[in-house]
């Protein structure tokens, strides 16, 4: 009788392993889902930032900076808060991961047959959807304000970039918060980081309005570059160039910060 060879379980051939990291994936996705449904203040706090820069550069800062630039201030400004809005919950994932490992909850999971992974992956999509809601809800507020799209197709691509900017920073601080384990000082780092970067963008004014040797950085970080994709969509001017250039900036985040998030994550206990 000739004796049949032995088959790996699903769970240790590649196509199995795969599915499992997928179904643990999505099982974490839903766990966080939940879990901000239960926190709709987590919801709330994204989204009333968004709303706290409209309506202060906006009605504060808008008449000087509109006027010294000759924009519709609005038109300009909805997009670039769109991009902060989305980056404000990418800090969130970082929070949230530091607590987790804080408070034990990680050490529940290393104790599961599950791929750990699957962990830091599924509280980026899960906070991802929490960005597109809030960016949903910030620009129904922008329009309330007068703010208007070009066009449908420009307002659902603008909105499913600005979720892709989010996805991309979600998993550069979820790095931070592997790293060093603690809310209080993920918050700390996030800050240190994210205002620069805000404020020395084109997301609230733009980058002619600001000092030479500031220029070509303010230019060409991302998000600047992520502020411009985004208001060349809702405009309806051509995008093509500034969509690329924001994707590509995405795809380089990825490519640095999931493996690196991935590795951090893995050494800690």
């Amino acid at each position: 009788m000739t004796a049949l060879a032995p088959t790996l379980p699903r769970s240790r051939t590649l196509g199995g392993r795969l599915s499992w990291a997928l179904q643990d994936t999505a099982t974490i996705t839903w766990r966080d889902m939940i879990r901000t449904a239960r926190q709709p203040e987590m919801l709330f706090f994204a989204v009333i930032m968004g709303v706290f820069f409209l309506v202060l550069f906006n009605y504060v800062f808008g008449g000087a900076i509109g006027a010294g630039t000759g924009v519709d201030y609005i038109q300009y400004l909805v997009p670039g808060v769109l991009v902060i809005t989305a980056l404000q919950g990418a800090q969130q994932t970082g929070t949230g991961l530091a607590t987790d490992l804080t408070e034990g909850v990680v050490s529940r999971f290393r104790s599961l047959p599950m791929n750990q992974t699957a962990v830091v992956a599924g509280r980026t999509i899960a906070d991802s959807a929490r960005n597109l809601a809030g960016a949903i809800l910030v620009a129904l507020v922008g329009m309330a304000m007068g703010f208007r799209f070009a066009s449908l197709g420009g307002a659902l691509a603008a909105i499913a970039l600005t979720a892709a900017v989010g996805y991309g920073f979600s998993w550069m601080a979820a790095a931070i918060a592997a790293k060093v384990r603690s809310p209080e000082m993920v918050g700390m780092l996030t800050m240190f980081w994210l205002f620069p970067l805000m404020l020395a963008s084109s997301a609230f004014a733009p980058i002619e309005s600001m000092p030479g040797w500031l220029q070509p950085f303010a230019e060409h970080q991302p998000i600047s570059v992520a502020s411009d994709a985004v208001r060349a969509l809702t405009s309806g001017a051509p995008a093509g160039s500034d969509v690329v250039y924001a994707v590509v900036w995405i795809i380089g985040m990825l490519l640095v910060f999931v493996p690196l998030s991935t590795r951090l994550y893995a050494k800690a206990s």
